[in-house]
């Protein structure tokens, strides 16, 4: 089955199973498994579902990211957001996965989808965002 969807997490949203929607996305279609490992390493706060505008993530770099050292890497992220942006308007994206902690925005999984977006210059995306701390959770939910 493939669960990297937008109509899928939002099912999974409105049935109460957020979580589980992101341990099914990132451990088959979304290849995330260090994520999805780290993630059950504690208790974690997840809030569906959420449109947020992109603004609230701008103080994660454009482009690509810094620990793409070399032209070759950076040449493959940049064609695979290139290779995205041709079907955007038949696909069905998956949320970006984000983690706030501290007070800021963190990309856990969506870099490539990030940047489509911010090249696209969409004003709203698609999260489903998680905290571990309680203070970082009523932070949150006080912005979103």
């Amino acid at each position: 089955m493939i669960y990297g969807t937008y109509s899928i997490a939002k099912e999974y949203t409105e049935n109460g199973n957020i979580e589980q929607w992101i341990q099914l996305f990132l451990r088959n279609d979304g290849k995330n498994l260090a994520l999805a490992d780290g993630l059950l390493l504690e208790k974690r706060h997840y809030i569906g579902l959420r449109k947020i505008s992109i603004e609230l993530l701008s103080n994660i770099e454009s482009g690509a990211p810094k620990y793409l050292k070399d032209d070759n890497s950076i040449k493959h992220f940049f064609a695979i957001v290139d290779k995205m942006k041709e079907y955007i308007e038949h696909w069905d994206a998956p949320p970006l996965i984000v983690n706030y902690v501290e007070g800021r925005f963190e990309v856990n999984d969506g870099r490539h989808r990030l940047e489509m977006y911010r090249q696209l210059k969409m004003e709203y995306v698609y999260v489903v965002l998680w905290v571990t701390e309680d203070e970082d959770y009523n932070k949150l939910m006080k912005l979103v």
